[in-house]
C-alpha cells in the first residue's frame, strides 16, 4: 500500500443547513468517491454532545470488574465488551452496545434484549437515549439525499426504515493498554481492524484525536475530526441501494500507544423486516442488478456472530452479489 502521506486529497464537508439542492450534490460526490464525509450545519445541541461525550468518558474510566459486570453475550447483544473481533481478529478497544427500547424490540430478533445500563452511572442512560433520538432524526434526514443522489424521489429509501429499525449505538474507547487483560484469548491489533460497516448510514462523534482512517486509492487516508462536525459514512447497505455506484468504504481505527481515544458510534439500520435490493433507478437494460435480494434480519445475525466471537467466516456484502453472465 502506499503511505497516506503522499496524498494531498481529504475528506469532503457537507453543510447540512445549505440549500437542498446543493446538499444532495454534495452527498452523492461523496458518498461515491469516498463514502465518507464531515457533517457540519447539522443542528445537533452542542450542550448534548459535550453531556454525551462525557458521560462516555466516566463509563470507561470505571473500574473493570464494573464494566463486566454488564457484558454483552450471545443472546443478548447490548452491554460491554472487552474482545471484540473484526475479520476474526481481536480489536484493542472496548464498547458499550445500547440497543432500542426493550418495549421496542421485536419477538425473536437478534436485537432483542434490555441493555444493562449501570446503577452507578445513573445519567448515562438518560444522555445517551437523547443522543440516540437526536442520530436517528439526523440520519432520517440524511437518507433524502442519499436517494436523490441516486436519482429516487426523496423518500424512497424511507419504507426499509418503517415499523421498529435495527439501529444501535456503540460507545467506543481505545486505551493504550489492552482493555481485556489476562482475559484476552488472542493476541490484540488495531483499534479496529479494516471493515466496512453493515447497515446504511452511520454517525460518528470523537472526542477530536486522530486515529480513523480509510483506504482510498489503495493508501490509508487519515479523516483528522473537523471542529463541530460529526463525520458520517455508508455501509453495505447503501452499496446494494445504489448498485454499486455508492461503494461502502474499508476503514480502520489505529491502535493507541500514547494516549486514548473516545468516539461515539450510531449504527442507522433497517428494520429486521427489511429486503434490501438496488433501486430501481440504478438498474437498467445496461445496468443491471449486481446483488440478490438481501434479507437485512439474516446479514445483521451472521455479522453480528462474527463480531461477538469467531463462530465462522463473517458475511460479506460479496456473499449476495450476482456473478456477471
Amino acid at each position: 500500500m502506499n503511505d497516506s502521506a503522499q496524498l494531498t486529497a481529504t475528506v469532503p464537508v457537507v453543510d447540512l443547513s445549505g440549500p437542498p439542492a446543493r446538499v444532495a450534490d454534495q452527498v452523492a460526490r461523496a458518498c461515491a468517491d469516498w463514502g465518507f464525509f464531515h457533517l457540519v450545519g447539522h443542528g445537533l445541541d452542542p450542550t448534548l454532545i459535550a453531556e454525551v461525550l462525557a458521560e462516555a468518558g466516566e463509563f470507561f474510566a470505571a473500574p473493570s470488574d464494573a464494566k463486566r459486570a454488564l457484558s454483552r453475550s450471545r443472546d443478548n447483544p447490548w452491554g460491554y465488551y472487552d474482545r471484540e473481533l473484526t475479520k476474526t481478529r481481536r480489536d484493542k478497544k472496548e464498547i458499550f452496545d445500547i440497543g432500542p427500547d426493550v418495549a421496542l424490540a421485536v419477538a425473536g430478533d437478534v436485537f432483542q434484549g434490555a441493555t444493562p445500563f449501570p446503577d452507578w452511572r445513573p445519567d448515562l442512560q438518560k444522555v445517551a437515549r437523547a443522543w440516540f433520538a437526536a442520530c436517528e432524526h439526523l440520519c432520517l434526514r440524511l437518507l433524502e439525499p442519499v436517494a436523490i443522489g441516486l436519482g429516487a424521489p426523496p423518500y424512497a429509501l424511507a419504507h426499509d426504515f418503517e415499523g421498529v429499525h435495527t439501529s444501535f449505538l456503540r460507545l467506543n474507547h481505545y486505551p493504550v493498554t489492552d482493555p481485556a487483560g489476562d482475559q484476552a484469548d488472542r493476541p490484540v491489533g488495531l483499534g479496529i481492524h479494516h471493515h466496512s460497516d453493515a447497515g446504511a448510514l452511520t454517525v460518528l462523534l470523537t472526542d477530536g484525536r486522530a486515529g480513523l482512517q480509510v483506504l482510498k486509492a489503495g493508501a490509508w487516508i487519515a479523516i483528522d475530526p473537523v471542529p463541530g462536525g460529526l463525520i458520517i459514512n455508508i455501509g453495505d447497505m447503501a452499496q446494494v441501494w445504489s448498485n454499486d455506484r455508492y461503494p461502502a468504504p474499508l476503514h480502520q481505527v489505529l491502535a493507541m500507544e500514547t494516549h486514548a481515544r473516545l468516539s461515539l458510534a450510531y449504527f442507522f439500520n433497517p428494520a429486521y423486516s427489511a429486503v434490501i435490493r438496488p433501486l430501481s433507478s440504478t438498474v437498467g437494460p445496461d445496468k443491471p442488478a449486481r446483488y440478490r435480494d438481501l434479507s437485512w434480519s439474516e446479514f445483521r445475525r451472521r455479522r453480528a456472530e462474527g463480531d461477538f466471537a469467531d463462530y465462522g467466516a463473517e458475511v460479506q456484502i460479496s456473499d449476495y452479489r450476482i456473478e456477471p453472465l
